[in-house]
């Protein structure tokens, strides 16, 4: 499989979405107080996005890299959970703190993953 080289400079889609993704991930775990549906999994995200992007710089920012994309899907699978978990294990929450600790950063960390997973997982033009 053919690499690319590394870009000596400039800013790709992951070294932007990453650390915001990140953020999501602190924000959660910070805020939500849930271990099951905020701590663990918002951690778990995290680690998950860190293996990832470091795996992407360490292989030469490559094109369709499988195992790139494959270190992303347990990440996206906690945002889901994140989104979801609280209503499935009915978490004590009233609406405004179910939207601003459970629903809305599960949509932000899933859609900031599936952004990178299909960045990373782009072809050549």
């Amino acid at each position: 499989m053919r690499r690319s080289k590394p870009r000596p400079s400039g800013v790709g889609l992951p070294d932007a979405l990453t650390p915001t993704a990140l953020a999501v991930c602190f924000w959660v775990a910070a805020a939500s107080r849930k271990p099951w549906t905020g701590v663990v999994p918002a951690a778990l995200a995290a680690i998950f996005l860190v293996w990832d992007y470091g795996l992407w710089r360490r292989r030469g920012v490559p094109w369709h890299d499988p195992a790139v994309i494959a270190l992303g899907l347990p990440a996206l699978a906690c945002g889901l959970w994140i989104g979801v978990g609280g209503i499935a294990l009915d978490v004590g929450r009233d609406a405004a703190g179910r939207i601003a600790l459970e629903v809305g950063p599960g949509l932000a960390l899933t859609g900031l993953t599936c952004t990178l997973i299909s960045y990373y997982g782009r072809h050549r033009p």
